[in-house]
């Protein structure tokens, strides 16, 4: 049984180095030769696009493109569509030897020192809009430049911050991390009746989040922070803040 497979799989090769390239192929498409019984094509990356072909056992393919763990392929006949990378663990080169597609892991996320974020999220009751300039100096310690601007019913106020950033497991694909930081808080009263100033403050930072990463360029990030702003009134002031963002490395 085994033989009869083997002789099988070797007949699937050797037509696949006689196929000539169909025009519709890219010239840096990888060919291989699929050694699974078959495999389910779906119309895009996710299991919620409907499977619309199947690549039987000793068909030809062609490699076009990934996208997290999903491999765009072409056939013979150009039927295009995307496979999960989980399931291209029997597919074979020209030479007979099996190709490997790797898991990913965002490893080379780390050789991208910049990042730029943006996020929307709430600031004791306010709503909050906030950009931050990220740089990592190893793969877990990164610093971030933090501006934040909030919009309240009573008062506005905007927060510059300068904080570090600790990711113990950068290479998991839910990543947690914790941050420590120190800036300033500018709170500008809305009064109409009593005239107020706008008042400074000191404001210390200490936060964890979890950052999920949609591609080796693209992250979601969400986060909790605790804002502690030392006035110079009687009680200083702490101020929870969540949100929800993204990061774009460059």
């Amino acid at each position: 049984m085994k033989l009869a497979l083997a002789l099988l799989l070797a007949s699937g090769v050797a037509r696949a180095e006689t196929i000539e390239r169909p025009q519709h192929v890219p010239e840096d498409a990888e060919q291989v030769t699929v050694g699974a019984p078959y495999l389910n094509m779906h119309t895009g990356p996710g299991r919620g696009y409907p499977i619309f072909h199947v690549a039987e056992h000793g068909e030809t393919i062609w490699l076009l493109k990934r996208r997290t763990d999903w491999v765009k392929v072409t056939t013979r006949r150009d039927k295009s569509g995307w496979i999960r990378v989980a399931e291209l663990d029997e597919i074979y080169g020209i030479d007979g030897e099996q190709v490997a597609v790797p898991l990913p892991d965002f490893s080379d996320i780390e050789q991208q020192h910049f990042h730029l974020g943006f996020s929307y999220g709430d600031f004791d009751g306010a709503d909050s809009m906030g950009v931050n300039l990220g740089y990592r100096f190893t793969a877990n310690l990164s610093a971030e430049l933090r501006a934040t601007q909030a919009v309240g019913a009573y008062s506005d106020s905007q927060t510059y911050q300068l904080a570090v950033i600790h990711q113990p497991f950068p290479r998991w694909k839910f990543s947690p991390y914790f941050m420590l930081g120190t800036g300033l808080n500018i709170t500008s009263p809305n009064a109409t009746i009593v005239a107020t100033e706008d008042r400074e403050d000191t404001a210390m930072l200490t936060g964890f989040g979890i950052k999920t990463y949609l591609s080796r360029r693209f992250a979601l990030r969400a986060e909790v922070a605790n804002h502690y702003l030392l006035t110079s009134r009687e009680n200083n002031q702490e101020i929870v803040e969540w949100k929800l963002g993204f990061d774009v490395y460059l």
